[in-house]
C-alpha cells in the first residue's frame, strides 16, 4: 500500500516525503489484530506513521490496536495547529498517547469482553528535519541510513529484561518460551509510560516501524540490499512482509515506512 508521494514536513519547502506499509494476518491466524497508519491523499495528517499490535481475547485486539490508532490521529488533526517547536512535538506524542491510553483501558473496562485488552504503538512523526518517535511495547522503531540498519527502540518485553539482566543470551531470546509476553502495553492501566526518540534525519534515511510479525522473522540486516536496489518503498514493504511468511508467518505482519529526501543537502 502506497502512502503520499510527495509530502512536504510542514514549513519545509525543500524536504519530502514518500510512505508505504504492508499488513498481512500470516498463515495460521484468522484475524489480523494489527492496525497501521499512513498519510494517503486525503488524510489531514501528513506528517505520521504507525504501527499497533492489538492483543486480548477474541477480537479484543484488533479492537485495542485500531482504537490507539484512530484516537491519535484524531487527537493530532485537533492538536497540530499549536505545534510550532520540536519541544511541542514531543509533547504532542506523549499527550496523545496518554489520550489514546485512557480511551482503550476505560472501553476495555466497560465490557467483559475487552477486559485485559491492549495494544503495542509505535510512532513517527516527522517534524522539522527530525524523526519524533513514541514508543509503548515490543513494536520496533529502525533507522536505515548509509547502507547499515539501527535499532531505534527498546522492547518493552520479558525477555528484553532478561537480557538485559545477563539471565539470558542472546541466541535464547529467539527461542525463549515467554518470548511473547510484554512488560509495557497500551490500554492494560490508567497510565502508561512511553519512550521517546529523535532522530535528526539525514537524505535519504528510511524510517522502518513493524511488529513483531516481521522482527521475529527477518533480519534487516542481512536485507540491506533490498533497501537500495528496489524500484520503490513498495517493493521493500511487500519483499520484506513475503519473507517473513516465508520464514514462520505464524503471527500478524505488518511494516510501515518513510524515505526522506532532502533537496538542500543534494546541492
Amino acid at each position: 500500500m502506497s502512502g503520499l508521494k510527495s509530502a512536504r514536513m510542514r514549513g519545509e519547502e525543500d524536504v519530502r516525503l514518500v510512505f508505504s506499509a504492508y499488513s498481512h494476518p500470516g498463515k495460521v491466524r484468522k484475524n489480523n489484530e494489527d492496525y497501521f497508519f499512513i498519510p494517503t491523499g486525503g488524510a489531514q495528517v501528513k506528517d505520521l506513521m504507525m504501527v499497533a499490535d492489538g492483543m486480548g481475547g477474541h477480537k479484543a485486539g484488533d479492537v485495542a490496536s485500531r482504537m490507539v490508532v484512530e484516537a491519535i490521529i484524531q487527537y493530532y488533526v485537533e492538536n497540530l495547529h499549536s505545534v510550532t517547536s520540536v519541544e511541542q512535538a514531543r509533547d504532542l506524542i506523549l499527550n496523545s498517547i496518554q489520550h489514546a491510553n485512557i480511551k482503550v483501558y476505560n472501553h476495555a473496562q466497560a465490557r467483559d469482553i475487552y477486559k485485559g485488552m491492549g495494544t503495542t504503538l509505535t510512532l513517527a512523526y516527522f517534524f522539522d528535519r527530525r524523526a519524533c518517535i513514541g514508543h509503548v511495547g515490543d513494536s520496533r522503531a529502525y533507522l536505515i541510513r548509509d547502507r547499515s540498519v539501527t535499532k531505534i527502540t527498546r522492547d518493552h518485553s520479558l525477555v528484553q529484561e532478561l537480557l538485559e539482566e545477563g539471565k539470558i543470551t542472546q541466541e535464547e531470546v529467539d527461542n525463549h518460551p515467554q518470548k511473547n509476553i510484554i512488560t509495557r502495553a497500551i490500554g492494560t492501566a490508567d497510565q502508561v509510560m512511553v519512550d521517546y526518540y529523535e532522530i535528526e534525519l539525514k537524505d535519504n534515511d528510511i524510517i522502518v516501524l513493524c511488529t513483531d510479525g516481521l522482527s521475529n522473522h527477518v533480519d534487516l540486516s542481512e536485507n540491506i540490499d533490498l533497501f537500495y536496489t528496489a524500484e520503490s518503498l513498495d517493493e521493500i514493504a511487500s519483499t520484506l512482509g513475503k519473507k517473513a511468511l516465508e520464514a514462520g508467518g505464524v503471527d500478524n505482519v505488518t511494516i510501515v515506512m518513510a524515505r526522506y529526501s532532502c533537496a538542500t543537502e543534494k546541492r
